[in-house]
């Protein structure tokens, strides 16, 4: 018997002993074929270390308030240097960061991905000339475009990937884990909104220069927001989500109460994101929690409905999800907010990662010749649609009705680290056996207009 199980086993497991084989120098300390860790490296640091010593110039919303009021051609080439020396300020300070870490966290394989980006990013910047005439911003904007997009576009699903790996190996503590996450997640957001908002200037700029504004009006990424309305459309195709899963069962109705005409200014894929999660998490639960107490459920049975109150205060917006999908047993509940998790749930997480197409494992500075589809592989997990402020519905979708095998345990977690950069917060209160409510607060941008928003370099 045993005999057999081995030759049963045996084709495969020497099938996997040769893959793994073909990667054992990579695991060195200088990844193979990499076009900036390598031996020379310790002296290309030494431009690093100039860039890294300045300071970034943090950003006040009021400032691009001001900025963006009254278009012309100078504010244009103004805004564009601001950005050409700004990002490799920033992104210096990140690979420092990353080269201080402990020898085997930074050469984890997709930690390392993300610091050849990032040096990549940096390395392109610090060599851009000063932008002198719109012709030359034309060309800039190509540049931005090409980070936002082609090389920038797996550095969140390698470092979620990574944290998940080190979890695996206990090669960080929880604590020091989540730091380094939200720390990185919170510098990219603020990088991604200058270079957006100087896109977005670009375009209106040079479609409309005259284009009057608003008193209170902010920045040209950041809509006004009908509370009401992301909400229901968040609803909807949450419950679109519930059909494709449960397709003989009703989904739960939403239910608004409070303040529902409600209106405030944010960016608008960054609510569809914080909302999205939230809701399907809440949908996904409470029809779980009906199935339990109602396994053959009639026509006219259908799940309790999710409620959710909106509060509009002085400084900030409030939203409360209430759900009846039976609670959380997880102690402590903010365990849930956290990247670092035990070692069971990161391989499950890990392992849905792997179950995306189009996410080959190669270098990054290698521009990948597959990015739409990559683009829709990432559009189904809790990660994909958080990035482009300019794909609304469509991002929604296929943000909300990911498939269910694709689920990363990640999403809430992310959730937290946005709301935090908002001025917000994200807290969950739970009764196991019932169901869960959920807080989400926002800071409102107008009130906070003073508040150093762009300053988490």
């Amino acid at each position: 018997m045993i005999r057999s199980r081995l030759t049963t086993t045996a084709p495969k497991t020497l099938k996997y002993i040769n893959v793994i084989a073909k990667h054992l120098d990579d695991l060195g300390p200088y990844p193979p074929h990499s076009q900036y860790i390598n031996p020379q490296h310790y002296y290309q640091n030494t431009v690093l270390m100039d860039w890294s010593n300045r300071t970034p110039h943090p950003v006040t919303l009021r400032q691009l308030a001001a900025f963006g009021r009254a278009l012309n051609e100078e504010k244009i080439i103004s805004s564009a240097n601001f950005v050409r020396l700004e990002l490799p300020i920033r992104i210096a300070l990140k690979l420092r960061e990353l080269q201080e870490l402990p020898f085997n966290v930074v050469n984890n394989f997709h930690l390392a991905r993300v610091y050849e980006s990032y040096y990549d990013i940096f390395d392109r910047f610090r060599k851009i000339p000063q932008i002198r005439t719109i012709e030359d911003n034309e060309k800039f904007c190509k540049t931005l475009e090409d980070v936002l997009t082609d090389i920038n576009l797996l550095n969140l699903p390698n470092l979620m990937m990574g944290a998940l790996e080190c979890c695996i190996l206990n090669a960080m503590p929880q604590t020091q884990l989540d730091e380094l996450v939200s720390s990185l997640l919170r510098a990219r957001i603020s990088r991604r909104l200058i270079l957006e908002e100087h896109l977005s200037l670009t375009k209106n700029f040079t479609q409309n220069p005259n284009l009057p504004r608003s008193h209170n009006f902010i920045g040209d990424i950041f809509f006004k927001c009908s509370a009401k309305e992301h909400l229901q459309i968040s609803a909807n195709n949450a419950a679109k989500f519930i059909s494709s899963l449960y397709p003989n069962v009703k989904s739960p109705k939403l239910i608004i109460e409070g303040q529902k005409d409600l209106s405030f200014q944010f960016l608008t894929s960054h609510l569809h994101y914080l909302f999205g999660e939230i809701m399907r998490n809440s949908y996904e639960a409470t029809v779980k929690q009906f199935l339990l107490t109602n396994p053959t459920p009639t026509e006219s049975d259908e799940p309790p409905p999710i409620r959710v109150c909106i509060i509009d205060n002085k400084d900030h917006v409030g939203f409360r999800f209430s759900d009846h999908g039976g609670g959380i047993d997880l102690k402590p509940i903010g365990r849930i907010f956290s990247f670092g998790k035990d070692s069971t749930n990161a391989r499950e997480s890990l392992a849905n990662f792997h179950k995306l197409p189009n996410l080959e494992l190669e270098t990054l500075y290698k521009k990948p010749s597959n990015i739409k589809e990559r683009q829709n592989s990432l559009m189904k997990t809790s990660i994909g649609g958080i990035d482009n402020n300019y794909i609304k519905e469509t991002t929604l979708i296929n943000l909300i009705q990911r498939p269910a095998n694709y689920k990363l345990g990640l999403g809430l977690a992310m959730c937290k680290v946005y709301a935090d950069y908002w001025n917000g917060d994200l807290v969950m209160h739970s009764l196991n056996g019932y169901g869960t409510d959920t807080y989400l607060k926002l800071g409102k941008l107008g009130h906070t207009q003073d508040k150093l928003q762009l300053d988490r370099a």
